[in-house]
């Protein structure tokens, strides 16, 4: 049976790419994002791959090439559905948010904050369905075309420019824990605020939606932008082995699951900033969140970096450990804004190792 989206029947055994038409652009161009379909011979799962709902989040967008370009349609069973830039605006001038926003008082330009894309509730006492930014248009065309037509997603993320990141959330949906253990990241965070709680803001990230609607979803934090070619690499085959682990799992395909000799989960993620803007000199290396080597493990107190004015040349504070626990998400030598992420780290406490 052929596979229908936007308007298009992708029959079984065959793949297909089109692009979503959001809006024309002042510079005339079209907005449009690309989607990806691979329609297996037999019937099964849809599985739904995402990069750059984050644009600075760009890399993943070579596990999403990977995953696409190297399956054949005829030796799966289901579909999956690939959006490689879900961003475009963002993407092209790699950045978090969605650059030059006309509508910064609306949204703050975030597309992984707007989904469903349409006002439940009045903003300025409006409910007309033009009323929204053109980042909500993008997150409702989203969540009509692949978010409602997924069965499972996946939504790939990451850190900026000098930043690195290695960790797995997954939302509350039936399976959707099991789906975090099985991509075999190593690192799993159940968050204790979100545990048994809901989202208070009137929109919301993408798996926190498709978990609202029953879609179990994982969000893969895997790496950083502007480091080496070794380094990414690295990410992406850590992506591509964990998208491979799921298609198996859910017999999409005759893969083979490969986990990890243990995984670490852990429920506290204690943050440290830093407090003044400055030159930031790092005791921290972009793999030791376990890119290409085992996870840093650090101890209370431990000094990771040290912030100096880059005008007057005193120190102005040292980053310390904040926990005893494992590094997950750290920041290397270079530029710093006050309240700048720093350090991240999975507390030992309320955590534990699975087997």
């Amino acid at each position: 049976m052929s596979f229908e989206i936007y308007g298009e029947n992708v029959e079984p055994g065959t793949r297909s790419f089109l692009r979503m038409k959001i809006a024309k652009l002042l510079d005339g161009s079209e907005l449009t994002i690309p989607l990806h379909v691979i329609k297996g011979e037999e019937d099964g799962p849809v599985l739904g791959l995402v990069s750059s709902n984050h644009g600075a989040e760009y890399y993943h967008n070579r596990t999403v090439r990977r995953i696409v370009n190297e399956t054949d349609p005829s030796e799966v069973n289901g579909t999956i559905l690939a959006i490689p830039v879900a961003n475009p605006l963002a993407f092209s001038h790699k950045t978090r948010l969605s650059p030059n926003p006309p509508e910064e008082t609306v949204d703050f330009a975030n597309l992984n904050r707007v989904f469903p894309g349409r006002r439940a509730t009045p903003l300025f006492g409006s409910l007309e369905p033009t009323d929204v930014s053109l980042t909500m248009k993008m997150a409702a065309t989203i969540t009509e075309n692949f978010v409602r037509k997924c069965d499972y997603i996946m939504d790939f993320h990451g850190h900026g420019r000098g930043g690195s990141l290695k960790k797995m959330l997954y939302n509350g949906a039936n399976g959707a824990a099991e789906l975090a253990h099985v991509f075999g990241l190593g690192i799993i965070h159940d968050p204790i605020t979100a545990s048994g709680g809901e989202w208070r803001g009137a929109y919301m990230p993408m798996t926190t939606y498709s978990g609202s609607i029953g879609i179990p979803g994982i969000a893969p934090e895997i790496g950083g932008a502007s480091h080496s070619e070794p380094y990414e690499k690295e990410c992406e085959r850590l992506g591509v082995q964990g998208v491979r682990n799921i298609m198996a799992h859910l017999k999409m395909t005759e893969g083979e699951v490969i986990l990890p000799e243990r995984q670490f989960y852990f429920r506290r993620a204690p943050h440290v900033r830093a407090t003044n803007g400055g030159y930031l000199v790092s005791n921290m290396v972009p793999e030791d969140v376990g890119i290409g080597r085992p996870t840093r493990e650090v101890s209370k107190g431990e000094v990771l970096g040290t912030v100096y004015d880059p005008y007057t040349l005193e120190e102005l504070e040292q980053l310390k450990a904040p926990v005893d626990g494992l590094l997950y998400m750290c920041q290397i030598s270079g530029l710093i804004e006050a309240q700048g992420g720093g350090i991240a780290v999975a507390d030992f406490e309320d955590s534990k190792w699975i087997e």
